[in-house]
């Protein structure tokens, strides 16, 4: 138990008090000496979190640049699980509008494209070469 509470010390000094306490360090300990090296969380008793994506979807598709209050009342679930159900949807609010990381067919299909006009304008007009860039 003494390298557990240098290493507690050892932390605090470097992060800042408060970061960790010290029953979490001497769990992680108890973890790590029994050969446990998951930094997961393990499944718990508990009611699980509820998947509203299905609901969500049907008030997002309508208008992208609603808010999280929003989404949860016009979807009729409970407001802190909008934000866990959006991420878990892999939906991102960039510039107020919740948008996909995931491409689907038809936004690779329009990037492809565009990409090939691009090119065949740049055979014709070398527009490219015109583009100056620059680092601050």
């Amino acid at each position: 138990m003494k390298e557990c509470s240098l290493c507690f010390q050892n932390i605090c000094a470097t992060y800042e008090e408060g970061f960790l306490s010290e029953c979490t360090c001497r769990k992680w300990f108890t973890r790590f000496r029994q050969g446990n090296f998951n930094l997961f969380d393990e499944s718990r008793p508990g009611r699980p979190f509820d998947c509203y994506e299905e609901v969500i979807q049907g008030p997002l598709s309508k208008n992208a640049r609603q808010s999280t209050s929003e989404l949860a009342e016009a979807s009729g679930i409970p407001k802190s699980m909008v934000p866990y159900n959006l991420k878990k949807m892999g939906m991102f609010n960039r510039y107020d509008v919740w948008v996909s990381h995931i491409l689907t067919e038809k936004h690779l299909l329009t990037r492809v494209t565009a990409c090939v006009s691009f090119l065949l304008r740049h055979n014709e007009l070398s527009f490219l070469n015109r583009f100056v860039t620059g680092d601050d």
